[in-house]
């Protein structure tokens, strides 16, 4: 998983509210821009051995990726190969050989993503620009 980029931040400001510092004071003194009740949730998480990872966590909140690179690969892969595959048919794909499961609508968005839609029959794939 991957950690946030304020991470050093984030600590400083756990630091500054164990040593007693006001919420306010801390998050100014760490130069972070948060709400006073994720202030308190990050220090109730960094109290708690076990969570004190999840708060530099980035913005998943521990859940990992269903869709990484080497799935993505294969997804392109796999619709260069048959254009006109039916992302339902992926869907049972990606439940058999990797065993995770994933909505049609987050496949067409990851299809999508990386320029591989379903074709209709007839017609070439061409790039379309949106505003």
């Amino acid at each position: 998983m991957k950690d946030r980029p304020d991470r050093a931040a984030r600590l400083q400001l756990i630091e500054s509210m164990f040593a007693g510092q006001s919420w306010r004071a801390a998050a100014a003194q760490s130069q972070l821009k948060i709400s006073r009740s994720t202030a308190y949730r990050l220090l109730q998480l960094a109290r708690d051995e076990e969570k004190a990872a999840e708060a530099f966590l980035d913005d998943r909140h521990g859940h990992p990726y269903k869709l990484t690179e080497p799935v993505q690969a294969w997804l392109v892969e796999v619709c260069m190969r048959d254009p006109q595959i039916p992302s339902s048919r992926i869907q049972a794909e990606l439940k058999s050989s990797f065993g995770i499961a994933v909505s049609v609508s987050h496949i067409n968005y990851v299809r999508a993503k990386q320029g591989v839609t379903k074709q209709r029959r007839g017609q070439a794939q061409t790039s379309v620009k949106k505003n």
